[in-house]
C-alpha cells in the first residue's frame, strides 16, 4: 500500500514537474511537406509548443535521412546537425549531403528545454525537384497550328508491366494547363502554373502519382490554355488596354519518372510522339472569359481504351526561347471555398439572376439541365441596375453593364442536354458578388443552379480579429476578402479590370497580408518577378510580372524591391531574402541615384522630380476627391530617402559596413535636401501651402521632420482631421501611416474616430453602401475589390490588439521578444485577436467595463515579453493575474510563475513576463 502511495505522489508531482512540450509545424522552406524542392540548402523551421510557462529551447538537433525507418529511430545518413546549443528554431540552413533529384527525404528536430529534457517532432517529408538541367528529358510541344482562342487537348497513352515503387510526375506550360491520367484530373492546382515573365523563368509543379496509376495501359491528358503567354484581342471580348500580345503558341513540357519495386526506373516524358485533337474549349482569355461547347467533349479522351486516336495530330515541338524552369515553391492556385446564392431570381424569359451575398475573385460553377444545343451565358458583375454600390438582389433587378470587364466578360456554355451537366471555367477567372444566366433562345432551362467558387493562392491564414465594434469586425472581414481576391500568384490591383501586379499596392498591403496570412513563400515568388523585370540601368517597373496589367506608378512602386525584403527580414528572421536580393536592391537605389541627377530638374540631384511621363512619376494615389497628390516629387523623394536609409541597415545585416556607411551619407544628405525643398518652418506643411495630409504623415513616418518641430507638424495633421469632421484625406500611401502616427501621437480616440466613420469618405461609408470588400476610391466609383486600402487592418493588429510588430520597438525580430501594448479607445469595449508567427501563437484578449479591465495574454514558448497595461488617469490599488496579487499598493508582488517584475511607467503599468498564458485583472472600483 505504501509502495502504491509513493508511485502515485511520485506521479503526481513528477507532472508538476515535468513540462509537456511539443515540437509542432514543421516547415521546409515555409512549406509543409512541400513537394518539389529545387533550393540545394533549404531551410528549416518548427514551432515549441507548451501549457506551461516560461519554456525555453537550450539546443537543437536536426536529422535528414531517405529513409522513414532511419528517421523514426533517430537516424540522419543524409545529416544530422548534432546537438546545436542554441535556442533558434525558424530558418535553419540544411548543411548535409548533395541532394538527389526526385526523392523523398524524411525529417525531425529534438529540442533540449532549459529544464534539460529532450523532446522530438513527428517526422516531416520534403520531395526534391529536378536539380539538374540535363535531367530535362521532355520536350516543350505544342500544335502544328496557330492556337488563337482555343484550348487544345493533348493525349499520351503507356504500359506499365511491374509494381509501382515510386511515381512523381513534373509538369509546367507557357500558359495554363490541366493534366489528367487515367481520366481524373491530376492535384487541385488551378491557373496553373503561376504566371511568370516566361522569357526569364518558368515554374513547374510536383505531383506525387503512384496512386492514379494502373497495370497495363495508362494514358495522360494535357488541356492546353493561354493564360498570360497568349494574349489577344478580340472583337466583342474585354481584354486590357491593347489585349496583351502573343509571344506565341501555349506549349507544355512534362515528364513522369518511375521507380520499381525491383529497382529499375523509367521516364515518360513529353515529345512529338504525343496525340492533339481539338477540345471542347472553344475560347479562353484570361480577361474576356472562356467559352465550352459540351456537345465537342470526346469521352475518354484522357483514359485508356480510346479506340478513334488515329484522328488527332502528332504535336509539334515548340522551339521558342523560354526563361529558367523554376520550382513551383509556394502554395499553388486553388478553388478554396463555394458560396451559393443568398438570392436568386427569374424575372424574365431565360434570364436568372443570382446573389452571392459576397463580393469575390474566382468563377462559376453551373449546374444544369436542358436541351442538347441550347447556350447559356454566364456573367458576373459587381452592382446591380447601373448603381454605383452593391445592393440585396430584389426583383425586377439586372445585372450592371456599365463596365466592359463585366459586360464583355462571359461563358458561354453550349449542352449536351437529357441529364444535369456541371461545368466551370477553367483558364479564366473575375470578380463578381452577382451572377447572369441568360439563354440564347429565351427560353426557361428545365434545372439551374449557379455556385461562386472562390479562387487564390491558398497561402493559409495567419490572424483573426474580432472586436465589440462591428463596423471594426466588418471592415476587418471586407479586407479579408480584398486580400482573397487578390492573390492569385502574384498580388493583383483588382481581379477583373487589370489582375496587373501593381508593386505600390502590393507594398502598401503587405504588412497587413503578413499579419492575416502566411505570406513568405508568396513573397519570395513575387520578389524574384520584380528581379525578373528589372531593367538594365536598375529601374523596377511599376507591376511585376510585367505582362499583365497597365504600367502605371511611381517610386513608390519600385521601392517594394527593398521594403518587402526588409519586412520579411524582421517578421520572419529571415536573413537569405536579404542576401538573395541585395545585388538588385542596390542596383535599384543606383538608379535612384542617377534618376535624381536626370529627371526634369537634374540640379537638384537628390530630389527626384517629374521624370519620364505622368504615369511613371506618380506620387499619392486615389486619395479623396482626387486621383493623385498635388506634388509628386513630396512622395518620389520620399521613397527615394527611405530606400537609403532601409539600405544601410540591410547592409549591416549582412555585414557591408562601407556600404552601411554610404547609404547612410545618403540617406542623410536627401533628408537635409528634402527638408530644404519642401518644409515651411513657419506653416509646418510640407510640400504645399494648405495641408495634404499625406505629406505631413511620410514626414513623421520616415523621422525627417527638423528635431523638436514633430509635434507641430503632428498638430498639423490632427487639425486637419479635426476639421474634416474626424475623417481621413489620404489616398493608398498615406492611408498606411495614418493611424500609427496617430496612435504613436497619443491620439488614441482620435485614430479610432477615424477608423470608424460611417460617412464620406471612410471604410465605414462603402460598408454603409453595402460594400463586402475594399473599393478603388473612396466615392465608389471603378473597382470594388481592391486591397490597397486594406492597410487600416494593421492598426487593428498593432495598436487595438497591441500586438507590436518586430518593426516596433519593443518587439524583436520573428517575434522572440514580444511587446503587447493595446490602446483602449473610448467607445471600444474588447478586443479578441489570435496571430499565428514564426514563433508560434501570440494571443492578445482585452476587456473593459466601467469598473475593471481585464487582459488575456498568450506568448508562444521560446519567447518572452512585456505587457504594458494602460492606466492612464487611475491610481491602481491591485493587478491580480488568476487568483494572485501581483501589485499592490503601489508596489510589485514576486511569487506568481512566469511574472519577473511590474512597474508603473507614466500611464501603463509595465509587466515583464515569459512564454505563457495569462489572466490579468484589475478592479477599478477598488482604485483610490
Amino acid at each position: 500500500m505504501k509502495y502504491i502511495l509513493f508511485i502515485c505522489f511520485f506521479l503526481i508531482h513528477g507532472g508538476i514537474l515535468a513540462r509537456q512540450v511539443n515540437v509542432l509545424e514543421l516547415r521546409c522552406d515555409y512549406l509543409e511537406n512541400p513537394q518539389g524542392i529545387d533550393n540545394e540548402k533549404p531551410r528549416f523551421s518548427w514551432v515549441l509548443a507548451s501549457k506551461d510557462r516560461g519554456t525555453f529551447q537550450e539546443s537543437y538537433r536536426i536529422i535528414v535521412d531517405e529513409q522513414l525507418k532511419n528517421i523514426k529511430e533517430k537516424i540522419g545518413e543524409s545529416w544530422d546537425s548534432g546537438q546545436i546549443s542554441s535556442d533558434r528554431s525558424v530558418n535553419i540552413d540544411y548543411a548535409g549531403r548533395q541532394f538527389k533529384s526526385n526523392t523523398t527525404y524524411y525529417w525531425r528536430a529534438s529540442v533540449i528545454t532549459d529544464q534539460g529534457k529532450e523532446y522530438w517532432s513527428e517526422p516531416a517529408s520534403f520531395h526534391t525537384a529536378i536539380l539538374k538541367q540535363e535531367e530535362w528529358l521532355g520536350e516543350w510541344i505544342t500544335t502544328q497550328e496557330e492556337i488563337v482562342n482555343e484550348a487544345p487537348i493533348f493525349r499520351k497513352s503507356f504500359h506499365l508491366d511491374k509494381k509501382i515503387k515510386d511515381a512523381h510526375v513534373f509538369v509546367t506550360a507557357l500558359g495554363f494547363y490541366e493534366l489528367y491520367l487515367n481520366g481524373d484530373k491530376v492535384g487541385d492546382h488551378v491557373l496553373d502554373p503561376a504566371i511568370t515573365d516566361y522569357r526569364k523563368r518558368i515554374l513547374y509543379s510536383t505531383f506525387d502519382v503512384k496512386n492514379n496509376l494502373e497495370s497495363g495501359e495508362n494514358v495522360f491528358g494535357i488541356m492546353l490554355g493561354n493564360g498570360a503567354y497568349n494574349m489577344r484581342k478580340t472583337q466583342g471580348r474585354y481584354s486590357w488596354g491593347s489585349g496583351g500580345e502573343s509571344m506565341g503558341n501555349p506549349a507544355f513540357m512534362m515528364q513522369l519518372h518511375l521507380e520499381y519495386e525491383d529497382g529499375s526506373q523509367e521516364v515518360v516524358f513529353t515529345d512529338e510522339s504525343w496525340k492533339y485533337t481539338k477540345g471542347p474549349i472553344t475560347f479562353n482569355n484570361i480577361y474576356g472569359g472562356e467559352d465550352y461547347d459540351a456537345t465537342k467533349e470526346i469521352s475518354g479522351w484522357s483514359s485508356p481504351g480510346m479506340t478513334n486516336e488515329q484522328d488527332w495530330l502528332n504535336a509539334k515541338l515548340s522551339t521558342v526561347s523560354r526563361g529558367k524552369l523554376v520550382s513551383q515553391a509556394l502554395p499553388p492556385i486553388k478553388v478554396t471555398e463555394t458560396l451559393i446564392p443568398i438570392k436568386t431570381i427569374h424575372s424574365e424569359n431565360g434570364i436568372y439572376l443570382f446573389d452571392l451575398g459576397q463580393n469575390i475573385a474566382g468563377w462559376w460553377q453551373v449546374k444544369v439541365i436542358g436541351r442538347e444545343g441550347q447556350t447559356i451565358r454566364v456573367r458576373g458583375a459587381e452592382t446591380l441596375n447601373e448603381a454605383l454600390f452593391p445592393k440585396p438582389l430584389e426583383e425586377g433587378d439586372r445585372l450592371s453593364e456599365k463596365f466592359d470587364y463585366h459586360s464583355k466578360t462571359w461563358t458561354d456554355y453550349t449542352l449536351k442536354g437529357g441529364e444535369e451537366e456541371v461545368f466551370e471555367p477553367h483558364f479564366f477567372y473575375s470578380g463578381f458578388r452577382y451572377i447572369e444566366v441568360s439563354t440564347h433562345d429565351s427560353l426557361d432551362l428545365e434545372e439551374i443552379q449557379v455556385n461562386g467558387r472562390v479562387v487564390r493562392s491558398a497561402v493559409d491564414r495567419n490572424g483573426v480579429f474580432v472586436s465589440s465594434d462591428s463596423l471594426l469586425n466588418d471592415i476587418y472581414q471586407a479586407g479579408i476578402w480584398s486580400q482573397k481576391g487578390n492573390i492569385i500568384g502574384y498580388p493583383t490591383d483588382c481581379p477583373h479590370r487589370e489582375k496587373g501586379g501593381y508593386n505600390g499596392d502590393g507594398q502598401v498591403i503587405a504588412e497587413t497580408s503578413i499579419h492575416d496570412f502566411e505570406m513568405a513563400p508568396f513573397y519570395y515568388k513575387w520578389l524574384r518577378d520584380m528581379r525578373d523585370a528589372q531593367e538594365k540601368n536598375g529601374r523596377i517597373p511599376n507591376t511585376s510580372p510585367t505582362l499583365v496589367g497597365g504600367m502605371g506608378g511611381g517610386i513608390a512602386w519600385g521601392s517594394a524591391y527593398i521594403l518587402i525584403p526588409y519586412w520579411m527580414n524582421h517578421y520572419y528572421d529571415d536573413k537569405r531574402i536579404l542576401e538573395e536580393h541585395y545585388p538588385s536592391m542596390k542596383k535599384y537605389l543606383q538608379y535612384l541615384v542617377n534618376l535624381a541627377r536626370t529627371d526634369k530638374v537634374p540640379e537638384e540631384e537628390f530630389i527626384i522630380n517629374d521624370f519620364m511621363s505622368y504615369w511613371y512619376s506618380l506620387g499619392e494615389w486615389c486619395s479623396p476627391g482626387r486621383q493623385d497628390g498635388p506634388n509628386h516629387p513630396v512622395v518620389n523623394t520620399f521613397y527615394y530617402y527611405y530606400n537609403a536609409k532601409l539600405m544601410a541597415d540591410i547592409a549591416l545585416v549582412l555585414g557591408k559596413e562601407g556600404d552601411a556607411r554610404y547609404f547612410n551619407s545618403l540617406s542623410d544628405t536627401i533628408k537635409m535636401e528634402f527638408n530644404k525643398k519642401f518644409f515651411n518652418t513657419e506653416t509646418f506643411l510640407y510640400g504645399t501651402d494648405s495641408i495634404y495630409q499625406t505629406y505631413q504623415l511620410l514626414a513623421l513616418a520616415g523621422g525627417i521632420v527638423p528635431e523638436n518641430m514633430e509635434e507641430r507638424v503632428l498638430k498639423t495633421v490632427v487639425d486637419d482631421v479635426l476639421a474634416r469632421e474626424n475623417h481621413l484625406n489620404t489616398g493608398i500611401i498615406g492611408t498606411k501611416y495614418l493611424w500609427p502616427i496617430l496612435e504613436n501621437g497619443k491620439q488614441s480616440n482620435l485614430a479610432y474616430k477615424v477608423a470608424t466613420q460611417k460617412s464620406y469618405p471612410s471604410f465605414g461609408y462603402w460598408l454603409e453602401n453595402n460594400s463586402t470588400t475594399l473599393l478603388e476610391k473612396f466615392n465608389g466609383e471603378n473597382s470594388h475589390n481592391h486591397q490597397m486600402f486594406g492597410s487600416v487592418v494593421e492598426y487593428f493588429y498593432k495598436y487595438l490588439a497591441g500586438i507590436r510588430s518586430p518593426l516596433e520597438k519593443g518587439t524583436t525580430k520573428g517575434y522572440r521578444q514580444i511587446y503587447l501594448a493595446p490602446s483602449i479607445p473610448e467607445g471600444l469595449e474588447f478586443v479578441n485577436v489570435t496571430l499565428e508567427t514564426v514563433s508560434g501563437k501570440i494571443v492578445s484578449h482585452w476587456k473593459k467595463t466601467a469598473f475593471s479591465f481585464t487582459y488575456l495574454v498568450e506568448l508562444p514558448a521560446n519567447t518572452r515579453g512585456k505587457v504594458a497595461i494602460p492606466v492612464s488617469g487611475k491610481k491602481i490599488h491591485k493587478l491580480k493575474e488568476g487568483d494572485a496579487v501581483v501589485w499592490e499598493n503601489g508596489r510589485f508582488k514576486a511569487g506568481v510563475d512566469g511574472i519577473i517584475a511590474i512597474e508603473r511607467e507614466g500611464d501603463y503599468l509595465m509587466i515583464e513576463i515569459l512564454s505563457g498564458k495569462y489572466d490579468f485583472q484589475l478592479d477599478y472600483s477598488q482604485a483610490n
